[in-house]
């Protein structure tokens, strides 16, 4: 009997033992099955989620493909001019429209050009926000309905004036990418790349630029027209007094006095060497114009000015480097000799045909050096994306000669003021080429069509620019 009980307990403790490992393992068993179906959820989300990118970004390229299809609608500085001319609030709102219509597809053409770029260069944090800036801006002007009213074109022109504030950061956020990818992409590719995407960025920027001039213009004229105070509004006012026109022409100057730009670039370069030098006024290399000194132009200030305050800083800086040990003699600023200059003059000669404008830059700063002529007008030789590191000091450039960061010294160089500055050139047609003359100095030339009849050079096409000469 008490064996039977012994056993008997065994026998149930046995079972008890074997019903709890059943229980255990269904457990388990349940358990794994809900990790296996949360596993497989998340999978499945995973996969949705995968796959709702995948149209999203196909979507977006088909979005693109339609705006990348289209022709860039060119224009020439003439017909600027003339459409300014007797300005009315329908050729106003049909500028607006032109541009709205004009700035996706010139945007949508550049972000293709992101796409097709090595991936190691499209992960770069620098160009991948500029990528991310334009695809901004070209969603919003694509979207932004037509202007059918004055103050439909007001508002555009404050969205406008937006994205051109956020793209001042364009210039440095590209050099510093590009300098980053220097040594990971073909400096051919890179350098092609880098003269589309900017001479892209002046053709909207014009068309930017032009069109707030005008519509500013055109408002403020008609304040003056309806007699109102500076204080008092007239944005509700649906339309224009019938018959008003007004006579501007945006931001393009008609007859450009050269030699009067030219002197006026020469005392904003002189007075920012001789603020870093720290030396008296009048110190700097002297600028003598001759030639043509009555030639004009039609052309923007802004661009023409950009390109010859460039050559007249680089004549200034290497010509007062080289005959620095002057004014170490002197420690005034002054030549030894009474009357004397400290530095050879730089000279500016202006020849001027019917059709073209040709300036020459002329100084001794004893030439560029053979190991670095070859490289001047690329952004990837090792030097020049060493100074392209420059950039990270620079928040925002719009290459503008009266721009400037106060905390950046003009003695601090990026290696992109002569590649820009033809690039400006190119963009009307015209061209800047650079002699150097060893153990002398160098000869710079800036030639321009005149006449203001060269369309616009850009092109749809993946890296069409040339930067040759």
């Amino acid at each position: 009997m008490l064996i039977l009980k012994g056993r008997a307990r065994v026998v149930t403790v046995r079972a008890q033992g074997m019903a709890q490992r059943t229980k255990t393992t269904s457990a388990l068993a349940a358990s794994a099955t809900t990790m296996a179906y949360s596993s497989s959820a998340q999978a499945r989300m995973g996969s949705a989620q995968s796959r709702r990118s995948l149209q999203q970004k196909f979507y977006e390229n088909r979005i693109l493909d339609r705006f990348t299809a289209q022709e860039p609608k060119k224009v020439s500085l003439r017909q600027l001019v003339l459409f300014g001319r007797q300005l009315t609030e329908e050729k106003l709102l049909a500028s607006a429209n032109y541009v709205r219509s004009e700035l996706p597809v010139r945007l949508a053409h550049r972000i293709s050009d992101f796409q097709f770029l090595p991936y190691i260069a499209g992960t770069n944090p620098h160009l991948k926000t500029v990528y991310d800036l334009y695809w901004r801006a070209f969603d919003e002007f694509r979207r932004f309905p037509v202007v059918r009213t004055l103050d439909d074109n007001r508002r555009f022109c404050d969205n406008v004036k937006k994205n051109l504030l956020e793209h001042s950061q364009v210039i440095p956020q590209l050099g510093m990418g590009v300098s980053e990818c220097a040594d990971l992409v073909a400096p051919d590719e890179i350098d092609r790349f880098m003269n589309q995407m900017l001479i892209s960025r002046i053709s909207r920027r014009t068309l930017a630029e032009q069109h707030i001039a005008l519509s500013e213009q055109f408002d403020e004229d008609l304040r003056r027209h309806l007699n109102l105070l500076p204080s008092e509004s007239f944005a509700k006012l649906a339309k224009a007094p019938s018959g008003f026109t007004t006579q501007h022409i945006g931001i393009v100057c008609a007859d450009c006095n050269v030699a009067q730009l030219v002197h006026e670039c020469a005392l904003h370069a002189a007075g920012m060497y001789e603020e870093a030098f720290h030396l008296p006024p009048g110190s700097a290399p002297q600028v003598l114009v001759e030639g043509h000194t009555d030639a004009t132009l039609m052309c923007i200030p802004a661009h023409f000015s950009y390109i010859v305050h460039e050559l007249l800083k680089n004549s200034m800086s290497h010509v007062m480097e080289r005959f620095a040990a002057r004014l170490e003699s002197t420690g005034t600023g002054k030549a030894e000799n009474a009357g004397d200059p400290a530095f050879p003059p730089i000279r500016v000669t202006i020849c001027a045909s019917h059709t073209d404008i040709v300036v020459r830059v002329s100084d001794q700063s004893g030439g560029i050096s053979p190991q670095v002529l070859p490289y001047i007008w690329s952004f990837t030789h090792p030097l020049k994306a060493k100074r392209l590191h420059n950039f990270h000091s620079v928040h925002r450039m719009e290459a503008r000669m009266d721009e400037g960061d106060a905390a950046v010294s003009p003695l601090v160089t990026f290696g992109f003021g002569l590649p820009m500055s033809r690039i400006y050139a190119k963009y009307w047609g015209g061209n800047v080429n650079v002699h150097s003359l060893p153990g002398h100095g160098v000869d710079a030339y800036v030639q321009l069509p005149r006449l203001g009849n060269a369309v616009e050079n850009i092109s749809s096409r993946r890296y069409l620019v040339s930067t040759d000469t």
